[in-house]
């Protein structure tokens, strides 16, 4: 089984390339998956068509056909390894651990053609970090030809062998600055869940279908929360439509919530 680090993508909403990104303790986050990915295995390849942002000595596998997204990196790397399994881990995942790669290893047989996590949110498959056996990635080509490019779809086609996670927000990704604040708050000062009460107005108290509830949550800000309920919800609005308050009080959007808050997301007025 061989690692394999996306290191492609646009990062079009962050702004700027993620892999780049330095982490608290001053590691560019690229370097950091590097780093957790060889503590386990020294089998590593690295999905990007920037070669210039790897270090030294380690291989890359470039895209085939760039813009197709994990999909096109699966293909690509069946195509120069047909025979082997892959794990393949985002680059984005700014809290992923060893004892979550360690457990995925672990729990991998290779009588199942996928092996990955459950979201902590709505308890579908996470497909960026997963096992995919060479018969799963053999049907990466075929979905791809289908115009078919949603690697969790594609995860869910194959019947997954599904496991929890052992550390709840491992796989919370970063694709906003907003995103990452909330990352490197719970990386400064930990994760702890925590009850705080939502109150919804206009367009928002209409998707969700009530006035106010009660929110068990892991996130360090309102934008954490915010991407929780929007998520396991379908809400439609984007935090940049959105004001935030905080016990009575506007707020950034990076202010960091306590227990038994009481946070308010505010949509535009109509015809404001």
């Amino acid at each position: 089984m061989i690692f394999l680090i996306l290191a492609g993508g646009k990062s079009r909403r962050m702004g700027r390339d993620k892999a780049l990104i330095e982490r608290p303790d001053g590691t560019r986050q690229l370097d950091h998956v590097i780093a957790l990915a060889q503590s386990i295995s020294p089998d590593l390849l690295i999905s990007t068509n920037s070669p210039d942002i790897v270090p030294a000595g380690i291989p890359i596998l470039p895209d085939l056909n760039p813009g197709d997204g994990p999909l096109g990196a699966l293909a690509s790397f069946h195509q120069a390894h047909p025979d082997e399994a892959v794990l393949l881990i985002g680059c984005d995942l700014f809290l992923l651990d060893k004892a979550t790669v360690t457990q995925l290893v672990d729990a991998h047989t290779a009588d199942e053609s996928v092996t990955c996590f459950k979201s902590r949110i709505d308890a579908r498959p996470e497909p960026l970090c997963a096992i995919y056996e060479s018969t799963a990635l053999a049907m990466a080509s075929t979905a791809l030809a289908n115009n078919e490019f949603c690697a969790r779809h594609f995860v869910e086609s194959l019947q997954p062998k599904l496991l929890d996670l052992p550390n709840p927000v491992a796989l919370d990704n970063a694709n906003t600055p907003a995103d990452l604040e909330e990352a490197f708050a719970k990386i400064n000062h930990g994760v702890s869940n925590k009850s705080v009460k939502v109150l919804y107005f206009a367009k928002l108290r209409e998707e969700r279908g009530l006035d106010e509830e009660e929110v068990e949550t892991l996130a360090c800000t309102p934008a954490g929360l915010y991407d929780e309920i929007a998520f396991r919800h379908r809400l439609s609005l984007k935090p940049d439509a959105l004001r935030c308050a905080r016990n009575g009080d506007f707020c950034d959007w990076n202010t960091r919530i306590e227990a038994n808050d009481e946070i308010v997301f505010i949509p535009p007025v109509a015809g404001g």
